[in-house]
């Protein structure tokens, strides 16, 4: 489900950066488009954040537990420090996804702040940038049996 969100978030910042004139031109698509598309900007990168953000902590659990001696649950490379790396990289941008997220809903529905459409923008970035870091890691994956590398 991670690839598919990821490259949804990806899609949704490329069409809000390269064309916002479709989404937010006041015609009668950007009428229809505008009522999905605010709500599936901040949707698609916060369903990926939380995603990504319980990942995460499964992976702290799993090397916590292989820490104090509880091995069966642990897995082969949890303890590897590009494995450490990799969760913290992603949990970071995880977690500001999910800030900007948050801060965006919480700028578009409760504070009266008028006319404020990028709040969502930014963390569509961040949600873009946390999916094409996925769609990476997922493509190394796949090439992980030709390769004999772990990612």
């Amino acid at each position: 489900m991670e690839p598919i969100l990821a490259v949804l978030t990806v899609i949704l910042a490329a069409v809000w950066v390269i064309e916002p004139g479709f989404v937010f031109d006041g015609g009668i698509v950007a009428t229809l488009i505008d009522t999905v598309f605010i709500p599936g900007t901040l949707l698609v990168p916060g369903l990926l954040a939380v995603s990504v953000l319980a990942r995460v902590v499964r992976h702290g659990v799993r090397l916590a537990s292989a820490y104090v001696g509880s091995d069966n649950r642990a897995q082969g490379d949890d303890t590897s420090l590009r494995r450490i790396g990799t969760s913290l990289v992603f949990g970071g941008l995880a977690g500001y996804t999910l800030w900007w997220v948050v801060g965006s809903v919480y700028v578009l529905t409760i504070a009266d702040a008028g006319g404020v459409v990028l709040a969502p923008l930014v963390a569509l970035v961040v949600g873009s940038v946390l999916g094409l870091l996925l769609v990476a890691r997922t493509a190394l994956t796949l090439l992980k049996p030709f390769t004999g590398e772990t990612f």
